[in-house]
This record gives structure tokens, C-alpha cells and sequence, in this order.
């Protein structure tokens, strides 16, 4: 994989006649793939591959940027172990292995990596772990062995000429906001689905994207709606619009979790302006923050299943939503290519069990089976524990997240003239409902709080003061 990175795609590229707009693009199956691959991306997998190809030009995801700042800021001390805070910062996906093969590697993709017990007991349940730093626990003799990494998965570790997510036969058109159609579809219906009115007068370009075009095309896929008009034709930027305060469509799936009564529910205290209901910050203890972090080790693709496809993110609405219902099954690489993509899983061992928004982490490859995981020494508290307890945290409005400091409040709160006679303290229950509409907000606003919990706080009483 050493020139992984200077891999290049060669792209038909339909322009207008005034040269102001792509109509379409015609690629390969190739290219397809890191497209798809996208839907794949852990969020904060997403976060620190912009950050670190674009430093301080790195686009704002809506709040999902701050969090991660903070997340960086954060002492580590204030983490279980030094590697919860690091599996944070650089999720692993369930994908690694399809990184491998894919022809140009933008994300930097960690080697899935599987470990065993070398020399476990006769007939004992084998352990394995995909944790460098786990050695497993065989379940009969209580012992820990040496761990050694299993040779079939280093077969995986090579760029693949078949495919990855696609058959390498067809060529896919793609839209300027991301909506992909075999080119089976002919010239007449991409004009007729596009709605194009000037395609008579169209010109075709050829265009060569690499690794920096390809980063540029995940940027402007979060920021633009038209994200290869603003690529190849510096075309102004055009900022999602978002749907402020309007609760998510959520699956079916997930409206049968949120009936659930026996779902978590986490206590959450946010204090309100009263003059005006303005949402100052909120007083959260560690399990919240640990929710609000494990956002990051979410897949993009899931990310769209739980909001029905309407992040209002568009092109990547339009991305998954070609992904879920356009392209036929005979395109994909196996018969369970589009379920994966639509419902990728998180990583195993990340996600605690009790998690509000009911994830899923992957499982073990089909040749493990009868094996048990084995638990990581990053999460000595239980899996998708990141923050030792107890700890009390002020959280924003944008989601950056501090320790809690009085003296810094009250000190805020003086230079905004905001008197403590015009705070309330409303006490909050976040339970599935809660958390989709802060995921939704959380990658489209900085308003994140306001936009996924005001209805719920303008219902709420203020919590009734002791007297004195």
C-alpha cells in the first residue's frame, strides 16, 4: 500500500455550456467504491482525516467539530486509560479490511487485526480479540497466553482490481449532489431523473482525481450541495440548509425502540435564560459525555438508517439514499454489499450495551465461530466506558464539552449581564427520541442543544429551589 496515495481516477465530466455547472459525471466501479466508502467512515474518523489533510481550513461539521476540539483538549487523566481517549480520536471501523483493497487509501486505514491465544488448553473455547493491547483470557484454565495475529486476515492487506463494494463491469453516472445510477440507465433517462434542460448544449471534460481531489470531494460533500460544481468549477459554496428544531424521521425500527420503557434514560440538567429561553449550557455528568463521544464511533451509513436517510445533509442524503434504493443488487459485490453499507455496524467493544440509541457492533467473521471476545484493557470499567466516574461537566450550547467550573460560569455569565435571578435549571431525561435529535443536530447545527432539546425544555418546569 506504500502508493496507495498517489493512485489517480480518470473522469467524463459533463459541464454546461457556461461552464458553471457539472451535470454529471461518468466513472468507473473504482471510483464508485471510494464514494460508497464514505457511508462506512466512523464520524470521527471523518473529523480527523479533514483536520489533519486541512489543519485549520478543516470545514465545520456542524457540531460535531467543537466536540471533537474539546475531545482533544480533554485531559486523559480524566479517561479510564490512555487508549479509550485514543479510540475516540481515531475510531476503527468494521470496514479495515475493504479500506485495504480500495485504490486509493484517503483514511488512512488501521489493519484489521484478530488475535488468539497461542497455545490455549485442549478443548477449551478459543478467546480472540481485535485489541493490540488484550491478551485474551482462555474461559477453561482462567490463563492468559501470548496473543498472536491470525495470517488470514494479512491476505486482505493489498488494493483489489475486482471491486470492493461494486463489480468492476459497469461504470456508474454520478450526479453533481452525489446520486449514483449504473450507466445502464442511458442518456435519456439521466436526463429525464436529472431534470436536465441543456444537455444539448453540454461539454465534456476529462478530469483526474487523486488524494487531494478526493478529500476536497469528502469536504464539499458535508458543506456544498453541489459538491463537483465547487470542485471542478470553483463554484460558490452553497451551505446546507437546516431544518432548525424539526424532529427526525426516525426508522421503524428505532420508533419500536424509543416505545421501550425499560430504555436508558440519562439525567441531563440544562439551565435556560428565563427572559428569554435562551439555552446557556448544560450540567451533564459522565455517562452523557460518554454518549455524546461515542457519536464519534458511529458509521456515517448508520448515522443515515437511524434518520431515515434525512440527516438534511443533501449529497450525502442522496449518496445513501442511491446506496439503499437506486442501484440494482447485481451491481454490488456480494448479496449483503447494500445491507452493510446502509447498516454498518460499529466496531465490537466500543459501544457500551446499555447505549440509548441501541447500536450495533459487528460481529465476528464467519470462520470465528464458537470464539468469544475477549474484553480490552483500554475499557477496565466495561466496554464503551471512555470517562472515569464520578465527574460533573459543563457542556455548551455547540457542544464543547469542559470540565464543570463554577468560578468560570458565573464569571461568563457576569460578562453576558446575565443575573443569576434569570437562570433556571430545568432537569432533562435523554432517552432514544433525545439522543437521534441531538445525532441529527450534532452533524448539521452549531445550535446543537437548542435545536435538539428545546421543545423539550419550553415543557418543562424550572426545578423547584431549596429555601433558605
Amino acid at each position: 500500500m506504500d502508493d496507495a496515495k498517489d493512485a489517480e481516477f480518470s473522469l467524463k465530466v459533463m459541464i454546461n455550456k457556461k461552464k458553471t455547472k457539472v451535470l454529471f459525471v461518468e466513472a468507473d466501479s473504482h471510483f464508485a467504491d471510494i464514494l460508497l466508502s464514505f457511508l462506512t467512515l466512523p464520524l470521527g474518523r471523518i473529523i480527523k482525516v479533514l483536520e489533519k489533510h486541512y489543519g485549520d481550513e478543516a470545514p465545520t461539521i456542524g457540531s460535531l467539530s467543537s466536540l471533537y476540539h474539546s475531545l482533544v483538549d480533554l485531559d486523559f487523566t480524566g479517561f479510564w486509560t490512555e487508549g479509550a481517549k485514543q479510540t475516540l480520536l481515531d475510531p476503527a471501523s468494521s470496514f479495515e479490511d475493504e479500506y485495504a483493497r480500495l485504490k486509493l487509501d484517503y483514511n488512512d486505514y488501521h489493519p484489521a487485526e484478530y488475535f488468539t491465544c497461542r497455545n490455549p488448553p485442549p478443548h477449551s473455547i478459543r478467546s480472540v480479540s481485535m485489541y493490540h493491547d488484550s491478551t485474551p483470557m482462555c474461559l477453561q484454565c482462567a490463563n492468559r497466553h501470548q496473543m498472536i495475529i491470525e495470517e488470514h486476515e494479512k491476505e486482505c492487506q493489498f488494493a483489489s482490481e475486482d471491486g470492493v463494494f461494486t463489480i468492476n463491469t459497469t461504470p456508474f453516472i454520478i450526479s453533481d449532489d452525489l446520486q449514483i445510477f449504473p450507466n445502464k440507465i442511458g442518456l435519456l433517462g439521466i436526463i429525464s431523473i436529472l431534470g436536465l434542460t441543456d444537455a444539448d448544449k453540454a461539454q465534456p471534460i476529462k478530469v483526474t482525481f487523486g488524494f487531494s481531489e478526493i478529500m476536497s470531494l469528502l469536504k464539499a460533500s458535508f458543506i456544498s450541495q453541489t459538491p463537483f460544481s465547487d470542485l471542478l468549477l470553483s463554484k460558490a459554496r452553497h451551505v446546507n440548509s437546516v431544518a432548525v428544531g424539526s424532529e427526525p424521521e426516525t426508522s421503524l425500527n428505532q420508533i419500536k425502540n424509543e416505545d421501550n420503557t425499560d430504555s436508558k434514560k440519562i439525567v441531563l440538567k440544562v439551565m435556560v435564560q428565563k427572559s428569554c429561553g435562551k439555552l446557556l449550557y448544560a450540567q451533564a455528568e459522565e455517562d452523557f459525555v460518554d454518549f455524546l463521544f461515542s457519536l464519534f464511533n458511529i458509521p456515517l451509513g448508520r448515522a443515515e438508517h437511524l434518520l431515515a436517510g434525512k440527516t438534511c445533509i443533501k449529497a450525502i442524503d442522496n449518496l445513501y439514499r442511491s446506496t439503499a434504493v437506486v442501484i440494482d443488487d447485481k451491481y454490488f459485490k456480494t448479496p449483503n454489499t447494500r445491507n452493510r453499507l446502509t447498516k454498518p455496524n460499529v466496531v465490537h467493544g466500543c459501544i457500551s450495551n446499555d447505549n440509548i440509541l441501541l447500536l450495533t457492533e459487528e460481529c465476528l467473521p464467519d470462520n470465528y465461530s464458537y470464539i468469544s471476545w475477549s474484553s480490552s484493557d483500554k475499557f477496565p470499567n466495561g466496554k464503551g466506558s471512555y470517562l472515569k466516574t464520578p465527574q460533573t461537566y459543563h457542556v455548551t450550547d455547540d457542544l464543547t464539552v469542559t470540565p464543570l467550573c463554577i468560578v468560570s460560569i458565573l464569571s461568563t455569565l457576569n460578562k453576558q449581564e446575565i443575573p443569576i435571578s434569570d437562570v433556571k435549571e430545568v432537569e432533562l431525561q435523554i432517552g432514544p427520541k433525545e439522543g437521534l435529535n441531538i445525532l441529527k443536530a450534532s452533524l448539521t447545527s452549531t445550535t446543537a442543544l437548542t435545536d435538539a432539546l428545546l421543545d423539550q425544555i419550553s415543557t418543562k418546569q424550572p426545578k423547584q429551589e431549596p429555601l433558605v
